[in-house]
């Protein structure tokens, strides 16, 4: 995983490393005139207020790439130069991958005997001893496993869905296209990145699904172990997919790698084009705690998924039936229906499976008429059915949720009270400032610098209005001729 605010301390040659946090005016001369005296790279990096910590981590894989490469962040490496890669054809590599991870999941499901009992048949009584809770213990480490792949990809779903990440965050300015300029539009690429992040976290959340089931139907402890990690291979397709595009088409993240803010001025008119109108002061802006507010969103959801999957573990314990079975029927019934959305299922398991009647391979496996399994001890699990099971382990099923609460929802809320608080509801002069450990690095020195050239900036705004005899424009606009003025002032 690659989160950007540790990327800009790796290449700190590269980047501008001191993050503004203080309280000056926003006078026409603090936002703009302070980051011109830096040169080259470090000039345009700092342009972008390295408050420019978005907070936003993506991995290294094709579906994170696409939304990297929204914001302009994926190029196509040459002899002489790069090229930067529209998302438009990393969605199309992602197509074909998310139709592999599907069709062997599909195959999986139906490979498995759906009918067997969850308990074991024909195994040792001291086995059936033990078997049980290694189940269990294997499914909360799937889960574990899976948990930085599905909170990944939904916290990246709620940071494209919110309206001020695309006029705080910098990206490529349409109007330096002259051919397909509406190709970089918000409107575009928003869904095609949105896209990406969801085919994503469906992927994980089946596998999520189906591990449940793959450990249940174990006979052996052996067997739990081997399966269930041979299942999280799947979910990591993309890792693989990602790295064969980069050797094979030469394409990377590109340098100084990070999604920056926009400078204020910037801003203030990506906001006014808008088509929704929020707020300067809106909690929604990166640098109002937008950040926290949709990791606290993104764990709501995501404890309402662990939730369900334990309640529906615990109902398959409770049946003896497995989860994927239930699933299986489920996915039959709807498919033997005349309605648009069995239309629309006939159609995507049709191009998922490459099978010329997809309808026909469920029947034989589903079907109780040709032999199928299907009756209606596998229907699908119901709200009430969740509520028996609460009701009946009430400790249990309480203790459970309490802990998913304190692992994900608690640091989340104290991070959102911390951030909000400590930028008093808008105020910046009070947020904290980085720190290196040790002051001889060369980041801690150029972000002293930095601040150093800062706090002459604002001694020199306050001569200048003192005096009015002072001509600034006499000054040349470098570090050392800001230094020069300030003497002969003073």
């Amino acid at each position: 995983m690659r989160c950007w605010p540790s990327a800009a301390r790796a290449s700190s040659s590269r980047e501008c490393l001191y993050i503004p946090c203080d309280d000056e005016d926003d006078s026409e001369f603090s936002e703009g005139e302070p980051t011109k005296y830096a040169t080259g790279r470090e000039a345009e990096d700092c342009n972008h207020e390295v408050l420019a910590d978005a907070k936003v981590c993506v991995e290294e894989d094709m579906y994170d790439a696409v939304t990297v490469a929204a914001f302009g962040g994926v190029v196509l490496e040459l002899p002489k130069g790069s090229i930067r890669v529209h998302p438009i054809w990393l969605v199309c590599l992602c197509i074909p991958l998310y139709a592999a991870q599907q069709a062997s999941l599909l195959y999986l499901r139906l490979g498995q005997d759906l009918d067997s009992p969850v308990h074991g048949q024909g195994v040792d009584a001291e086995l059936i001893i033990i078997l049980p809770f290694a189940k269990v213990l294997m499914i909360y480490v799937l889960a574990l496993m899976l948990f930085p792949e599905l909170l990944g990809a939904l916290r990246l779903m709620m940071f494209l869905a919110n309206p001020t990440t695309w006029t705080d965050i910098k990206r490529v300015n349409p109007a330096h296209h002259e051919r397909l300029a509406f190709m970089w539009y918000s409107g575009v690429l928003l869904p095609l990145a949105f896209l990406a992040e969801t085919l994503k976290f469906t992927v994980g959340y089946i596998v999520l699904v189906d591990s449940v089931s793959v450990v249940l139907v174990c006979d052996t402890v052996q067997d739990t172990l081997f399966n269930s990690l041979a299942l999280t291979f799947l979910a990591d397709l993309d890792n693989k997919l990602w790295e064969i595009a980069k050797s094979v088409f030469h394409l990377k993240y590109s340098e100084p790698v990070g999604f920056q803010l926009k400078p204020v001025k910037e801003r203030r008119e990506a906001a006014e084009q808008a088509c929704i109108s929020i707020s300067e002061d809106s909690w929604l802006h990166r640098h109002q705690g937008a950040a926290a507010i949709e990791a606290s969103i993104t764990s709501i959801i995501f404890m309402g998924c662990y939730c369900r999957q334990f309640l529906v573990t615990q109902y398959s314990l409770q049946t003896d039936t497995l989860p994927v079975a239930r699933d299986m029927c489920t996915l039959w019934e709807l498919t033997e229906s005349d309605s648009w959305y069995a239309m629309l299922g006939r159609t995507v398991l049709r191009s998922v499976s490459m099978y010329v009647h997809p309808n026909g391979m469920l029947n034989r496996v589903c079907n109780p008429d040709l032999g199928g399994y299907c009756s209606p001890l596998y229907r699908r699990i119901q709200l009430s059915d969740m509520m028996d099971l609460i009701s009946k382990h009430p400790t249990t099923t309480v203790a459970n949720m309490v802990t998913f609460g304190l692992i994900l929802l608690i640091p989340q809320f104290l991070q959102m009270s911390v951030a909000l608080n400590a930028c008093g509801g808008g105020n910046l002069g009070s947020c904290f400032r980085l720190e290196y450990d040790h002051e001889e690095d060369e980041p801690f020195a150029k972000q002293r610098e930095v601040e150093e050239l800062r706090e002459e900036v604002r001694l020199l705004k306050e001569q200048l209005k003192k005096s009015s005899n002072v001509h600034f424009s006499s000054a040349s606009p470098t570090p050392n001729g800001i230094r020069n003025v300030h003497v002969n002032m003073t």
